[in-house]
């Protein structure tokens, strides 16, 4: 339990880390690959190149310093990190390691005297921070571990298949190597997916949704290939495009808070570009299990029908169960609007606002989505999101 002062200390320099926060994550980054240079093995290095770690610790150290005293508003955002770091193996030794190199970023970059009274407060807040991660992590290894087929850590699987779904756009099939039971997941749910890329020092680690319903001997994830001829974004999708049958990958189980949280309310999926795969294996799940989805609604927006994720296949499924299935193109014709998806199609598409809402792709299409839902009456309860990346917020930009 911190003290009043520690908390009103913390609580002061929020406003500080809201302005400074980038430039100290930076610099925190710095200290730590320089003397922990293994740690590359687990955070993702093209969201250190493009300053997306950075920008999503220096979001999150804010909102936990003006939450400090309100820890329950933080929920979600433990929840989702948790989750996240789930999937990279994140070990509670890794904590005061990363606590060291914290406090001597805010140290120099503020330029604090060690013994600074803010230094003691914020090592105060970030063991209590530590523990709350730790004790989540430990929950989710736990259950990963404990139920039917799971376990703990990263096991091996190979790829029994790889089949284009789309331009730029393979599905995977992976199956455990020891030929044994896997985990079962919840539709929304990601994978963890290891694997060194031929040339390079470090173990590289993503996530990838899972794209099939539960319950097969296999999991599915559908990989686009980032970026043309690959860089430090791209090389981890393009290894996956270009690997063959009985190639090996490390998986973690299943992670993720992304799941319909509300399974007897009425369901709209929409879906931006590849962020079609955790929306499709919520479709899938309730199409395979039986349920009635005469008043489910998909939506996908894609560029065009070359980029048209499993177009066939989505338009049988939505002829032989009955939902309603709405196709956008940006370019191009065969779908159901030609260009950006906005208000008018989506009330027209939508009717009411009566449903719970699950959408998912590219940041700036969450969040044209997201505002033209709250100004057609949906709450905020209502409206759900993946954030593919290290940052929580949708931007526009």
């Amino acid at each position: 339990m911190l003290s009043a002062e520690t908390l009103a200390t913390i609580k002061s320099t929020a406003p500080l880390l809201a302005e400074q926060g980038r430039a100290i994550t930076d610099l925190f980054y710095s200290k730590l690959f320089s003397q922990h240079p293994e740690l590359q093995h687990i955070f993702n290095m093209a969201n250190q190149a493009h300053g997306e770690q950075s920008r999503a610790l220096a979001e999150s150290v804010f909102l936990y310093a003006t939450h400090i005293d309100a820890l329950q508003n933080l929920g979600p955002m433990v929840a989702r990190i948790a989750h996240k770091h789930a999937s990279l193996q994140v070990a509670p030794e890794h904590y005061p390691i990363v606590g060291k190199y914290l406090l001597e970023a805010i140290r120099d970059h503020l330029g604090l005297a060690d013994g600074h009274p803010v230094l003691g407060a914020w090592a105060e807040a970030y063991a209590q921070l530590a523990g709350i991660f730790i004790g989540t992590e430990e929950s989710i290894y736990a259950a990963n571990a404990g139920r039917p087929g799971g376990w703990r850590g990263f096991r091996p699987f190979q790829i029994r298949e790889a089949r284009v779904e789309a331009q730029g756009i393979k599905s995977i099939y992976l199956e455990p190597e020891d030929g044994q039971p896997i985990a079962s997941f919840e539709p929304g749910q990601y994978l963890g997916i290891k694997v060194r890329v031929p040339g390079h020092a470090y173990d590289e680690i993503r996530q990838y949704s899972l794209s099939d319903a539960p319950g097969k001997d296999h999991y599915r994830i559908t990989v686009k290939a980032e970026g043309t001829p690959p860089g430090q974004a791209g090389k981890v999708s393009h290894h996956l495009h270009d690997a063959r049958p009985g190639d090996r990958v490390w998986v973690q189980p299943p992670t993720g808070d992304f799941t319909v949280k509300r399974p007897d309310n009425k369901l709209v999926l929409i879906a931006g570009g590849v962020g079609i795969t955790p929306l499709l294996s919520m479709l899938l799940a309730r199409v395979e299990s039986g349920e009635d989805v005469s008043d489910l609604v998909f939506i996908h927006c894609c560029r065009d029908a070359a980029h048209h994720v499993m177009a066939d296949d989505l338009r049988r499924l939505a002829a032989e169960h009955g939902f309603a299935y709405r196709v956008s193109y940006e370019n191009g014709d065969g779908a159901d609007h030609q260009g950006t998806l906005n208000r008018e199609v989506l009330e027209s598409w939508l009717g009411a606002p009566d449903a719970d809402v699950y959408f998912c792709g590219p940041r700036p299409f969450m969040a044209a989505v997201n505002a033209q839902l709250l100004d057609m009456g949906y709450g905020e309860d209502q409206l759900h999101y993946e954030v593919f990346g290290p940052s929580t917020r949708l931007t526009t930009h």
